[in-house]
């Protein structure tokens, strides 16, 4: 999954996100992640995330350039979305970058929407 998402300049993931923190973070009760996989067993897919109390994020969402405009990102959220939704969450959220039209339009295809008046601040730790 590491590997993968590296692929892809549009996926903020961080430096320090290698796969020891990786496997951390799967492990967590609150994580939900997905793979989706061509015939030949090849990842061309994968979304994670993870839930916070009612709301949940999708911390990274990729899918191979083949395989895009096939519903693969698509169905990747839908199955991130029910596993929050199974657990009480009632709002999701994530971060676009705002040079990423593509990705902007994508999740605004998935009812996705920019809050007006938020702003995020974030640090490392």
């Amino acid at each position: 999954m590491e590997r993968f998402f590296r692929q892809f300049d549009e996926v903020s993931f961080c430096e320090w996100q290698d796969a020891k923190c990786l496997r951390g973070v799967l492990i967590q009760k609150t994580t939900t992640a997905y793979l989706a996989f061509d015939v030949e067993g090849e990842i061309v897919g994968a979304v994670l995330g993870g839930m916070l109390g009612s709301r949940g994020t999708i911390n990274h969402l990729a899918v191979s350039l083949r395989y895009r405009s096939q519903g693969v990102g698509q169905r990747l959220v839908e199955a991130a979305s029910s596993d929050m939704k199974r657990v009480g969450v009632l709002r999701m959220f994530l971060f676009v970058d705002d040079a990423n039209l593509a990705g902007k339009r994508f999740w605004t295809a998935q009812g996705f929407c920019e809050p007006h008046g938020e702003r995020t601040f974030e640090r490392d730790l």
